[in-house]
Protein backbone atom coordinates (compact mmCIF):
# COMPACT_ATOMS: atom_id res chain seq x y z
CA UNK A 1 0.00 0.00 0.00
CA UNK A 2 2.58 2.19 0.87
CA UNK A 3 4.78 1.65 -2.60
CA UNK A 4 1.63 2.36 -4.33
CA UNK A 5 0.88 5.70 -2.74
CA UNK A 6 4.42 6.83 -3.42
CA UNK A 7 3.79 6.03 -6.61
CA UNK A 8 0.33 7.41 -7.14
CA UNK A 9 2.15 10.66 -6.04
CA UNK A 10 4.98 10.61 -8.04
CA UNK A 11 2.70 10.48 -10.97
CA UNK A 12 0.79 13.53 -9.80
CA UNK A 13 3.22 15.72 -9.85
CA UNK A 14 4.67 15.87 -13.47
CA UNK A 15 0.79 16.77 -14.03
CA UNK A 16 0.98 20.13 -12.47
CA UNK A 17 4.46 21.49 -14.20
CA UNK A 18 3.38 22.05 -17.63
CA UNK A 19 1.11 25.08 -16.60
CA UNK A 20 3.33 26.77 -14.63
CA UNK A 21 5.70 26.64 -17.75
CA UNK A 22 3.12 27.75 -19.87
CA UNK A 23 2.47 30.60 -17.47
CA UNK A 24 6.23 31.90 -17.36
CA UNK A 25 6.14 31.89 -21.30
CA UNK A 26 3.17 34.30 -20.96
CA UNK A 27 4.46 36.20 -19.35
CA UNK A 28 7.73 36.60 -21.00
CA UNK A 29 6.01 37.22 -24.11
CA UNK A 30 3.61 39.79 -22.68
CA UNK A 31 6.60 41.99 -21.26
CA UNK A 32 7.81 41.52 -25.13
CA UNK A 33 5.34 43.28 -26.44
CA UNK A 34 4.80 46.02 -24.19
CA UNK A 35 8.26 47.38 -23.99
CA UNK A 36 7.90 49.75 -27.56
CA UNK A 37 5.41 51.58 -26.15
CA UNK A 38 7.81 52.93 -23.32
CA UNK A 39 10.27 53.53 -25.86
CA UNK A 40 7.87 55.62 -28.56
CA UNK A 41 7.10 57.83 -25.65
CA UNK A 42 10.45 59.67 -25.94
CA UNK A 43 9.64 60.49 -30.02
CA UNK A 44 8.14 64.09 -29.28
CA UNK A 45 11.48 65.21 -27.40
CA UNK A 46 13.45 64.59 -30.58
CA UNK A 47 10.91 67.01 -32.32
CA UNK A 48 10.57 69.62 -29.71
CA UNK A 49 14.58 69.68 -30.08
CA UNK A 50 14.20 69.84 -34.13
CA UNK A 51 11.96 72.73 -33.88
CA UNK A 52 14.08 74.64 -30.86
CA UNK A 53 16.99 73.95 -33.55
CA UNK A 54 15.08 75.76 -36.80
CA UNK A 55 14.20 78.95 -34.44
CA UNK A 56 17.74 79.48 -33.76
CA UNK A 57 18.77 79.56 -36.88
CA UNK A 58 15.60 81.53 -38.26
CA UNK A 59 16.59 84.40 -35.80
CA UNK A 60 20.30 84.18 -36.27
CA UNK A 61 19.69 84.62 -40.01
CA UNK A 62 17.33 87.17 -38.89
CA UNK A 63 19.95 89.16 -36.77
CA UNK A 64 22.87 88.98 -39.66
CA UNK A 65 20.24 90.65 -42.21
CA UNK A 66 19.07 93.70 -39.57
CA UNK A 67 23.14 94.00 -39.44
CA UNK A 68 23.93 94.12 -43.31
CA UNK A 69 20.75 96.74 -43.76
CA UNK A 70 22.57 98.94 -40.91
CA UNK A 71 25.80 99.01 -42.11
CA UNK A 72 24.55 99.42 -45.60
CA UNK A 73 22.67 102.75 -44.39
CA UNK A 74 26.03 104.33 -43.02
CA UNK A 75 27.92 103.71 -45.61
CA UNK A 76 25.77 104.95 -49.07
CA UNK A 77 27.29 103.17 -51.95
CA UNK A 78 27.57 105.96 -54.36
CA UNK A 79 30.58 104.55 -56.38
CA UNK A 80 28.86 101.17 -57.13
CA UNK A 81 25.80 102.93 -57.93
CA UNK A 82 27.69 105.13 -60.82
CA UNK A 83 29.81 101.44 -62.16
CA UNK A 84 26.07 100.14 -62.42
CA UNK A 85 24.53 103.08 -64.58
CA UNK A 86 27.22 103.81 -66.61
CA UNK A 87 30.70 102.47 -67.49
CA UNK A 88 33.72 104.37 -66.14
CA UNK A 89 34.93 106.52 -68.49
CA UNK A 90 37.96 106.29 -70.36
CA UNK A 91 41.41 108.49 -69.95
CA UNK A 92 40.38 109.22 -73.81
CA UNK A 93 36.94 109.80 -73.38
CA UNK A 94 37.78 112.08 -70.40
CA UNK A 95 39.90 114.31 -73.15
CA UNK A 96 37.92 114.61 -75.53
CA UNK A 97 34.98 117.51 -75.31
CA UNK A 98 31.15 116.63 -74.92
CA UNK A 99 29.48 118.72 -77.46
CA UNK A 100 25.83 116.77 -76.21
CA UNK A 101 24.04 118.71 -74.06
CA UNK A 102 26.68 121.89 -74.74
CA UNK A 103 24.86 125.43 -74.69
CA UNK A 104 25.12 127.13 -77.73
CA UNK A 105 24.68 130.37 -75.96
CA UNK A 106 27.85 129.54 -74.43
CA UNK A 107 29.79 128.76 -77.77
CA UNK A 108 28.40 132.33 -78.79
CA UNK A 109 29.90 133.82 -75.92
CA UNK A 110 33.23 131.70 -76.20
CA UNK A 111 33.53 133.07 -79.52
CA UNK A 112 32.79 136.47 -79.12
CA UNK A 113 35.68 136.05 -76.35
CA UNK A 114 37.86 134.60 -78.57
CA UNK A 115 37.72 136.73 -81.20
CA UNK A 116 38.22 139.87 -79.13
CA UNK A 117 41.61 138.54 -77.70
CA UNK A 118 42.47 137.22 -81.52
CA UNK A 119 42.34 140.60 -83.17
CA UNK A 120 45.82 142.28 -82.70
CA UNK A 121 46.33 146.18 -82.66
CA UNK A 122 47.04 145.93 -86.57
CA UNK A 123 43.57 144.53 -87.07
CA UNK A 124 41.84 147.25 -85.31
CA UNK A 125 43.93 149.54 -87.11
CA UNK A 126 42.32 148.21 -90.21
CA UNK A 127 38.48 149.02 -88.71
CA UNK A 128 37.91 145.23 -88.69
CA UNK A 129 34.80 145.27 -86.12
CA UNK A 130 32.60 142.64 -83.37
CA UNK A 131 29.23 143.25 -82.85
CA UNK A 132 26.24 141.67 -81.04
CA UNK A 133 22.93 142.19 -82.44
CA UNK A 134 20.42 139.99 -80.56
CA UNK A 135 21.38 136.81 -80.59
CA UNK A 136 23.80 137.38 -83.09
CA UNK A 137 27.61 137.84 -83.22
CA UNK A 138 28.93 139.71 -86.19
CA UNK A 139 32.41 140.37 -87.34
CA UNK A 140 32.49 143.27 -89.51
CA UNK A 141 35.31 143.93 -92.32
CA UNK A 142 35.36 147.03 -94.69
CA UNK A 143 35.84 146.81 -98.42
CA UNK A 144 39.56 147.98 -98.30
CA UNK A 145 40.69 144.93 -96.62
CA UNK A 146 38.93 141.86 -98.56
CA UNK A 147 38.04 143.42 -102.41
CA UNK A 148 39.58 145.93 -104.57
CA UNK A 149 36.44 148.27 -105.57
CA UNK A 150 34.08 146.86 -107.43
CA UNK A 151 36.14 143.60 -107.57
CA UNK A 152 35.27 140.48 -105.45
CA UNK A 153 38.75 138.81 -106.03
CA UNK A 154 40.24 138.30 -102.23
CA UNK A 155 43.37 140.45 -101.49
CA UNK A 156 46.06 139.06 -99.44
CA UNK A 157 45.64 141.13 -96.49
CA UNK A 158 42.54 139.14 -95.77
CA UNK A 159 44.13 135.81 -95.72
CA UNK A 160 45.29 136.52 -92.02
CA UNK A 161 41.58 137.18 -90.64
CA UNK A 162 40.00 134.98 -92.40
CA UNK A 163 42.52 132.08 -91.38
CA UNK A 164 42.18 133.28 -87.40
CA UNK A 165 37.67 132.87 -88.27
CA UNK A 166 38.15 129.32 -90.14
CA UNK A 167 40.09 127.86 -86.98
CA UNK A 168 37.81 129.38 -84.05
CA UNK A 169 34.67 128.62 -85.94
CA UNK A 170 35.40 125.27 -86.29
CA UNK A 171 35.64 124.81 -82.24
CA UNK A 172 32.47 125.73 -82.21
CA UNK A 173 30.12 123.40 -84.61
CA UNK A 174 27.13 124.62 -82.76
CA UNK A 175 26.68 128.05 -84.68
CA UNK A 176 26.20 128.63 -87.86
CA UNK A 177 28.36 130.88 -90.24
CA UNK A 178 26.68 133.15 -92.86
CA UNK A 179 28.92 135.80 -94.89
CA UNK A 180 27.23 138.78 -96.35
CA UNK A 181 28.21 141.12 -98.84
CA UNK A 182 26.93 144.79 -98.34
CA UNK A 183 27.72 147.89 -101.20
CA UNK A 184 26.58 151.62 -101.18
CA UNK A 185 24.39 152.91 -103.38
CA UNK A 186 26.32 153.95 -106.64
CA UNK A 187 25.52 152.03 -109.21
CA UNK A 188 27.89 149.48 -111.02
CA UNK A 189 27.98 149.08 -114.91
CA UNK A 190 30.00 146.38 -116.07
CA UNK A 191 30.14 143.35 -118.20
CA UNK A 192 30.56 140.89 -115.19
CA UNK A 193 28.27 142.97 -112.57
CA UNK A 194 25.01 144.50 -113.89
CA UNK A 195 23.68 145.65 -110.53
CA UNK A 196 25.18 146.05 -106.84
CA UNK A 197 23.40 142.61 -106.27
CA UNK A 198 25.56 140.08 -108.43
CA UNK A 199 28.95 142.18 -107.01
CA UNK A 200 27.81 141.43 -103.42
CA UNK A 201 26.68 137.93 -103.75
CA UNK A 202 30.14 137.36 -105.37
CA UNK A 203 31.95 138.64 -102.87
CA UNK A 204 30.13 136.67 -100.27
CA UNK A 205 30.73 133.54 -102.16
CA UNK A 206 34.55 134.23 -102.36
CA UNK A 207 34.51 134.46 -98.79
CA UNK A 208 33.04 131.61 -97.92
CA UNK A 209 35.08 129.34 -100.39
CA UNK A 210 38.03 131.13 -98.53
CA UNK A 211 36.85 130.17 -95.37
CA UNK A 212 36.06 125.72 -96.07
CA UNK A 213 39.52 125.91 -98.26
CA UNK A 214 40.78 126.50 -94.49
CA UNK A 215 39.56 124.08 -92.72
CA UNK A 216 35.46 125.37 -92.12
CA UNK A 217 32.99 122.44 -92.14
CA UNK A 218 30.78 123.30 -95.67
CA UNK A 219 27.58 122.44 -93.08
CA UNK A 220 28.22 125.23 -90.90
CA UNK A 221 28.75 128.16 -93.47
CA UNK A 222 26.22 129.89 -96.42
CA UNK A 223 26.54 133.21 -97.81
CA UNK A 224 24.33 136.03 -99.19
CA UNK A 225 24.40 139.21 -101.25
CA UNK A 226 22.19 142.30 -100.13
CA UNK A 227 23.60 144.97 -102.47
CA UNK A 228 22.72 148.50 -100.87
CA UNK A 229 20.06 147.62 -99.27
CA UNK A 230 21.11 146.85 -95.61
CA UNK A 231 22.68 150.06 -95.58
CA UNK A 232 24.23 150.99 -91.89
CA UNK A 233 24.40 154.45 -91.96
CA UNK A 234 23.00 157.11 -94.88
CA UNK A 235 24.22 157.04 -98.17
CA UNK A 236 24.79 160.90 -98.15
CA UNK A 237 28.54 160.74 -97.44
CA UNK A 238 32.08 159.34 -99.08
CA UNK A 239 32.62 158.09 -95.41
CA UNK A 240 29.15 156.94 -94.70
CA UNK A 241 29.66 155.36 -98.32
CA UNK A 242 33.06 153.60 -97.08
CA UNK A 243 31.44 152.13 -94.25
CA UNK A 244 28.40 150.93 -95.85
CA UNK A 245 30.73 148.95 -98.15
CA UNK A 246 31.53 146.01 -96.50
CA UNK A 247 31.42 142.19 -95.79
CA UNK A 248 29.90 141.09 -92.38
CA UNK A 249 30.26 137.47 -91.46
CA UNK A 250 27.40 136.47 -89.29
CA UNK A 251 27.60 134.13 -86.13
CA UNK A 252 24.23 132.74 -84.96
CA UNK A 253 22.49 129.93 -83.05
CA UNK A 254 21.63 127.02 -85.02
CA UNK A 255 17.75 126.84 -84.85
CA UNK A 256 18.15 122.74 -83.88
CA UNK A 257 20.20 124.21 -80.72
Amino acid sequence: MRDLWISSSAQEAPQELPPLKRKGRQSQSSGAKGSPPERGNDLWLLTLSDLLLLLTVFFVLLFGLALQQKSASSHPQAPQAKAVLSPEESPRDKQKPSLEGADPRGDLASLESALRSTLDDNDRARQIMIARRADNLFLIFPETIVFDPGQAQLKPSAQSILEKVASLASLHPHLLVEVQGHTDDRPIHNRRYPSNWELSVDRATQVVKALIGLGLNPVQISGRGFGEYRALYPNDSDSNRHKNRRVEIQFSLSPSS
